[in-house]
C-alpha cells in the first residue's frame, strides 16, 4: 500500500466502506465512500452506488467508523514555543479555538501551522482575555484591561485585527458585557465569557454566546460564599471556591431550573471543561474518566511535551494528590458529592434543552493538548449526553456557535475535508473515539503513531 501520511500531494482521496457517522446527527450512513479533492470533501454516499474517481487515493474504511474531525472550544496557546500542534492531529482535533492569548503569539502559532512549517489544527483565537478591573498577575500575559468607556472601540481594535470571537474575563459587569456583546455581534463575532463580576443569567441576558466552566452556577452559591475580588486570588484559591459549597446545591432546585431557562431562552450555550474539575476527584483516586493520556505516572506522552509544559503537568497531579492526602473524611466526601452534583448540573442543563460544547482549557492543570479531549468526551457522556450528542459537542455544535457551519464540523460536500477514521464504533462507546487509524485533516492524511514519532525525533 502506498504511503501516504502527511502528504500534500494527493488531489483526490477516497474513503471506501466505512460506517459515516456525519456529525448531524443523523443515523449512520453504511457502507459509505466519502470522496475528497484537494482541501474538500466533495461526495459522501453509499458505497455500492457511489463512484471513485480512477486516479484517487484509495483508504479502506472496511469494517472501521469515519467521524468529522474533532474540535476542542477552548484551549490556550500561550506562546509558539511551549506547544506541540502535532499533539492535536495525532488526537483527531483538527480545530481548535484559542480563548485567551496575546495577538501576535496566537497569529503566529496559526502562521506556523497555515505555511505547512509544522502539522497542526485549524486555530481560531480571540485575542486576550478582556478585563475591566483589576487583573490577576499570574494571567496578565493571557489579558488586556481596557476602560469600559471605551469597550466599542476595544471590540472593535480586535475585530480589525482578525479575530474570530471575544473573550470577557472575570472583572467585566453585566453593562458593559452587554455593551461588548451587542458591538461584537455587530462585527459578526460570538461572545464567550469566564464569569464572576457577571453571573449566571446577567451573561444570558447581556448576551453572551457561551458561557466557559461551570462557574456559571456560581449564581447559586449560598449567601456567605460570594467572592467580592477574584482578580485578587490565585487559580487554586479561585478554583477551590466552587467547590466548598457545590456539594450542598440540589441540582433539582427551581433556582437551577430557572437558571438554565434564562441560559436557553437566551441561545447561550455551555462549554463546561469537565476536564478541569475532575482533577480534584481524580486525586483522590476515583474513577474520571481514561487518564492514560494525561496522567504523567501512566502516559507516554510526558516527554513530549515541551519541557515547560511537562514540568507543569507533574507539578499540577502532585499538588492535586498531596492536597487529597492530607485532607479529612468529611472533606473528601464534600468533594465527591461536589463532583457529582457538576455532572449532574451539566447533563440537567442538556436534558432541559440547553446546548453543551466540548472544550479542555488545556494545558491548564493536568490537561493534555488534543488528548484530554476524548476523557471530555467520555465525562460528558456521564453527565448524561448520548455517544451522538458527545460528538455533536465537539463537531457540530462547535461549527454553529463560531458561525463556520459552511466550513466544518459535519461531513458533507463543500465541507473541509476534516476526518477520523477509527478502529471501533464510538457510537457502541465514546472511549472508541481515542482509536485513530488516520487524521485527514484539510484533506492532508497523518498517522498518530508517526506525527507522535516525529516529535520524539524531534
Amino acid at each position: 500500500m502506498t504511503d501516504i501520511s502527511g502528504s500534500r500531494e494527493i488531489h483526490r482521496l477516497a474513503v471506501v466502506g466505512a460506517r459515516v457517522v456525519d456529525g448531524t446527527g443523523r443515523a449512520p450512513v453504511e457502507p459509505a465512500t466519502v470522496l475528497i479533492e484537494g482541501d474538500r470533501i466533495v461526495g459522501l454516499g453509499p458505497s455500492p452506488t457511489t463512484g471513485v474517481s480512477a486516479d484517487a487515493t484509495l483508504i479502506d474504511g472496511w469494517g472501521k467508523f469515519v467521524i468529522p474531525g474533532l474540535v476542542d472550544m477552548h484551549v490556550h496557546v500561550y506562546t509558539p514555543e511551549k506547544w506541540h500542534p502535532e499533539l492535536f492531529l495525532a488526537a483527531g482535533v483538527t480545530t481548535v479555538l484559542d480563548l485567551g492569548g496575546q495577538l501576535h503569539d496566537v497569529a503566529a502559532y496559526r502562521a506556523a501551522v497555515e505555511s505547512g512549517v509544522r502539522p497542526g489544527p485549524r486555530i481560531l483565537f480571540t485575542g486576550p482575555m478582556l478585563e475591566e478591573g483589576e487583573m490577576y498577575a499570574g494571567f496578565a500575559g493571557f489579558c488586556r484591561r481596557f476602560d469600559s468607556a471605551r469597550t466599542e472601540a476595544e471590540v472593535d481594535a480586535l475585530a480589525d485585527a482578525g479575530v474570530d470571537g471575544i473573550k470577557l474575563y472575570v472583572t467585566v459587569r453585566p453593562d458593559t458585557a452587554r455593551r461588548a456583546c451587542a458591538r461584537a455581534h455587530a462585527r459578526g463575532l460570538p461572545v464567550f465569557m469566564h464569569q464572576h463580576a457577571t453571573w449566571g443569567a446577567e451573561a444570558a441576558m447581556a448576551g453572551v454566546d457561551s458561557v466557559e466552566h461551570v462557574n456559571v452556577f456560581g449564581q447559586l452559591a449560598p449567601p456567605g460564599f460570594w467572592l467580592a475580588e477574584p482578580a485578587k486570588l490565585n487559580p487554586f484559591e479561585y478554583g477551590g471556591w466552587l467547590w466548598r459549597w457545590l456539594s450542598d446545591l440540589d441540582p433539582r432546585a427551581d433556582a437551577v431550573r430557572h437558571l438554565y431557562d434564562s441560559l436557553i431562552a437566551a441561545g447561550t450555550v455551555l462549554d463546561p471543561t469537565l476536564v478541569l474539575y475532575a482533577a480534584r476527584p481524580g486525586a483522590l483516586g476515583d474513577d474520571v474518566g481514561d487518564t492514560s493520556m494525561d496522567d504523567p505516572e501512566r502516559t507516554k506522552l510526558l516527554p513530549l511535551l515541551p519541557p515547560a509544559v511537562g514540568k507543569e503537568l507533574v507539578g499540577r497531579w502532585a499538588e492535586r494528590r498531596a492536597a487529597a492526602h492530607i485532607a479529612s473524611e468529611a472533606a473528601k466526601h464534600r468533594m465527591r458529592h461536589a463532583w457529582d452534583n457538576i455532572l449532574a448540573l451539566v447533563g440537567g442543563f442538556h436534558r432541559a434543552g440547553g446546548t453543551v460544547m466540548a472544550g479542555t482549557d488545556c494545558p491548564n492543570v493536568a490537561i493534555v493538548s488534543g488528548f484530554s479531549l476524548h476523557r471530555e468526551l467520555e465525562l460528558l457522556v456521564r453527565a448524561g449526553l448520548s455517544p451522538m450528542e458527545a460528538i455533536m459537542a465537539a463537531t457540530r455544535r462547535p461549527a454553529e456557535r463560531l458561525g463556520r457551519s459552511d466550513v466544518f464540523g459535519t461531513i458533507a460536500a463543500g465541507r473541509s475535508a476534516d476526518l477520523l477514521l477509527l478502529a471501533a464504533d464510538p457510537l457502541a462507546d465514546i472511549r472508541n473515539v481515542g482509536r485513530i487509524e488516520r487524521v485527514i485533516c484539510r484533506g492532508v492524511v497523518h498517522e498518530p503513531e508517526k506525527l507522535l514519532g516525529g516529535l520524539r525525533r524531534g
